[in-house]
């Protein structure tokens, strides 16, 4: 991986880091409308990614993804959330070009935000690797047992595919900090949260108490 941590926004960033089901989307959003600030789920780049993968074919890379013309069709996101999606957005990641190919379209984002003011931009390597300089910084965590029974209320699985879920949370979590290109790991400077105990409006209120420590966003 090239060294991509020279880079330095030129508008303000929230940078929201965590394990899958952890909430850090749902952080990210709730941020977004309390903030104005323009929120990108970069989660979903790689799902995008790997749905044009595979509907190119194996040993096929998609080229010119119109990852805007995605974003603006809520129905169409429907169908990254599936299970083979998220196996081969897993997959992916792991790959130094498509990182680099992606590393752009986010980087620009941060400093192009669509209203102009800031933005706030979740997913696993953005305090790390992507947004280094990132104004506030937050690492979301909650134990495995309670990511997985939300994984499975918001895909709506029944209650037989739990320990599935929790099966593909643990080998995901793995997969994700042992990996050799930018590994899940909370940013020295990053504020972290656990969710396990609590909910998303105590999640944002510890999120907006931080940020008024650090910032004058708020």
């Amino acid at each position: 991986m090239p060294k991509l941590n020279i880079f330095k926004n030129c508008k303000p960033v929230i940078a929201i880091d965590g394990t899958a089901g952890s909430g850090k989307g749902t952080l990210a959003m709730n941020l977004s409308e309390k903030l104005n600030f323009d929120h990108l789920d970069t989660g979903l780049l790689y799902r995008i990614y790997a749905f044009e993968s595979i509907k190119k074919g194996k040993g096929q890379s998609p080229t010119n993804i119109d990852f805007d013309k995605w974003f603006k069709s809520t129905k169409t996101l429907d169908v990254l959330r599936s299970e083979k999606i998220s196996k081969r957005a897993s997959q992916i990641s792991q790959s130094n070009e498509v990182r680099k190919s992606l590393v752009n379209f986010q980087r620009n984002f941060a400093n192009n935000p669509p209203n102009g003011k800031g933005s706030i931009i979740d997913g696993r390597d953005i305090g790390t690797i992507i947004i280094p300089n990132a104004e506030v910084k937050f690492f979301i965590d909650a134990d495995v047992e309670i990511r997985a029974s939300r994984r499975n209320q918001q895909l709506k699985l029944s209650s037989s595919e739990y320990s599935n879920t929790i099966e593909n949370m643990r080998k995901r979590d793995m997969d994700d900090s042992e990996r050799n290109i930018s590994p899940l790991k909370p940013a020295f400077d990053s504020f972290k949260i656990d969710t396990s105990e609590i909910n998303e409006t105590q999640v944002l209120e510890l999120a907006l108490q931080y940020i008024r420590k650090r910032t004058d966003f708020i």
